[in-house]
């Protein structure tokens, strides 16, 4: 009887594991950026790999900001940083990022909610090409001022390509 009663409970949350895991989808376009390590979330192996169109289904933002590589304020748009996190279902405290280039930093995890860290697609109203820092650009909003003393320089990576999120 016990038995009787396991595997449809069994049976129902598999159900609810493989619907969860489902939900991100595969990339139908290019692919801009991968997300591995501790993530519960992916759809291509031990990875979460995301286009466009999939990025622009997140907490898409746009803001005005300043940063010590541009002149006068600047008008981002892309998803949160958190929101990707959250859809990968991160689990860890520290986060790689690594560009085009394979120049990598690692910061807190805990940085991407308490900046309100945006990975800019869009800059001035247009998708950001590889020569203009994109794809995507981590951008942190900053003031004239904050953006002078260049906070967070290090962590802002241009023509970001992969994310890896560790313990």
């Amino acid at each position: 009887m016990f038995r009787k009663l396991l595997i449809p409970l069994f049976l129902a949350l598999s159900c609810t594991v493989t619907a969860a895991r489902a939900e991100l989808g595969a990339p139908a376009g290019r692919v801009l950026l991968t997300v591995s390590g501790e993530i519960a979330t992916t759809n291509g192996g031990a990875l979460a790999a995301f286009d466009r169109d999939m990025l622009m289904a997140l907490d898409w933002r746009e803001i005005e900001t300043f940063t010590s590589f541009t002149e006068g304020p600047q008008v981002f748009a892309g998803p949160t940083l958190q929101s990707v996190l959250e859809a990968v279902e991160a689990d860890g405290g520290t986060l790689t990022v690594t560009a085009l280039n394979d120049y990598a930093v690692s910061f807190p995890l805990a940085m991407a909610a308490e900046h309100s860290v945006l990975l800019a697609m869009d800059h001035g109203g247009r998708p950001m090409r590889i020569r203009e820092k994109g794809p995507i650009w981590i951008v942190f909003p900053l003031t004239e001022a904050e953006a002078a003393t260049a906070p967070f320089d290090n962590q802002m990576v241009w023509q970001l390509a992969k994310m890896h999120v560790s313990p």
